[in-house]
């Protein structure tokens, strides 16, 4: 499922990217530097911006659901990396504090006689 969810996201990505070249700005866009601004193409006047607009919302609507979806899917609620470590390395100080500490034997003192 996941293979499938990351292929559609890559898919709409690459799907969006090149609807939004294609879109006609001011100057026209990729569309009229190779057709040369004609009218009545495939489009028409204006049935290209609603169209292709058309075309981007929805190419959009599954780009951000996919990324959604894949986060939600890959996600553990914030308990990866540092944070797991952290948590792990703070485990093991607390089972550390809780052993009693074991006495150790003390060195012998050696002591000088104090002249009177």
């Amino acid at each position: 499922m996941d293979i499938f969810l990351t292929t559609v996201h890559t898919l709409a990505a690459l799907f969006l990217i090149f609807v939004i070249i294609i879109q006609g700005g001011n100057s026209g866009g990729v569309g009229a530097a190779f057709g040369g601004g004609n009218s009545t193409g495939l489009f028409g006047a204006s049935g290209a911006t609603s169209f292709l607009g058309k075309v981007t919302y929805g190419m959009a609507a599954i780009f951000m659901v996919s990324s959604i979806t894949l986060s939600v899917r890959t996600g553990t609620s914030g308990k990866t990396g540092l944070t797991k470590r952290l948590e792990e390395q703070a485990g093991d100080v607390k089972t550390d504090s809780a052993k009693p500490a074991e006495p150790t034997p003390a060195a012998p003192v050696e002591t000088t006689p104090v002249p009177q």
